[in-house]
């Protein structure tokens, strides 16, 4: 119930280019792990967070630096999310060592939750993990999650897999984003093949940004309805909130190509165990809530971010008026 304070500060900065947290960085020369299978970590860190820090760890694409992605990583922590980038260790290596680097990024930025001289000691929520990449490091976060089973979610923007088939085993909710007019790594031999290929039981959007190119999706401020669906997707997959799941599924009016085979779920406020009426079970729930101290947005009848004895007095008076 943690996540619910993050999810808060997602919904009142959706509608600005950077979310509400001011952010600062850590580098190894400040402590950060150097990890074998990658160079140049960095990580991207919000301030002032009080709850647990979902994660994310990105890698650039062939024959390119970390500084050619790294707008994303004050983007999304602005909005919350603690964001490291890796680099492999030669910038020339194929996607399958950019899976490795970013799963020893991965160790390295969970590390920072232990080292007691971190910002970061204690504030990360090691279970709430995604990976992403450019290029052929779209096509490494792909691998990477194919091999680790706990990563929650994929970002994998113009991405480029040698063998198109590997695809075939995405086994993670995957977020494909790419520029219609890709000449690098063509929609038609990549992006929109890795979609296809990606069984249709794990969710997964397209996103094909009209008029962009191989390093439209480079930068959230390339294009700010692409930057907004990245903002939905993290919110419904590391913050399990999915109040923006219909804006997360809807087409884009600048999209070339829009795919997606996921489906929203209608809430219906106060029904906490969702059995489609409000009843004295929910009242129950809610109670126990409050007394854990907790917070559900499901039950927050008022929306004033907390549940108190508030929210319960409203789910009662309905039962009565029902």
């Amino acid at each position: 119930m943690h996540k619910y304070l993050i999810y808060f500060v997602f919904q009142i900065s959706i509608l600005l280019s950077d979310g509400s947290y001011q952010y600062e960085t850590i580098t190894e020369l400040e402590g950060l792990r150097n990890g074998p299978d990658y160079a140049g970590g960095i990580i991207y860190y919000p301030v002032g967070i009080e709850s647990e820090i979902p994660i994310i760890v990105m890698i650039p694409g062939f024959a390119s630096f970390i500084s050619s992605v790294d707008d994303w990583g004050g983007y999304l922590a602005s909005y919350g999310i603690a964001t490291m980038f890796v680099n492999v260790n030669n910038i020339y290596f194929n996607p399958n060592f950019r899976a490795s680097a970013l799963l020893d990024g991965i160790i390295s930025i969970k590390l920072e939750n232990e080292r007691i001289d971190s910002p970061l000691y204690q504030k990360l929520d090691i279970n709430s993990v995604a990976v992403s990449g450019w290029s052929m490091g779209g096509g490494g976060a792909q691998l990477a999650a194919q091999q680790d089973q706990t990563i929650k979610t994929v970002l994998a923007l113009s991405p480029w897999l040698e063998n198109q088939n590997d695809s075939f085993s995405n086994s993670t909710p995957i977020l494909f984003l790419s520029g219609q007019y890709d000449n690098i790594a063509s929609n038609f031999f990549h992006t929109n093949i890795f979609y296809n290929n990606t069984p249709m039981n794990v969710d997964k959007l397209l996103f094909e940004v009209a008029g962009g190119n191989h390093y439209t999706v480079c930068s959230p401020y390339n294009n700010e309805l692409m930057a907004d669906k990245v903002i939905y997707w993290l919110e419904y997959y590391l913050l399990n909130d999915s109040s923006n799941c219909e804006q997360l599924i809807s087409p884009p009016i600048n999209s070339s190509l829009f795919l997606t085979n996921i489906e929203c779920n209608n809430f219906i406020l106060g029904d906490f165990n969702q059995d489609g009426v409000i009843n004295i079970p929910d009242v129950v729930s809610t109670i126990n809530v409050v007394l854990q101290g907790e917070y559900i947005n499901l039950i927050d009848m008022n929306q004033d971010s907390s549940i108190n004895i508030s929210d319960i007095i409203i789910i009662v008076d309905i039962i009565l008026n029902q």
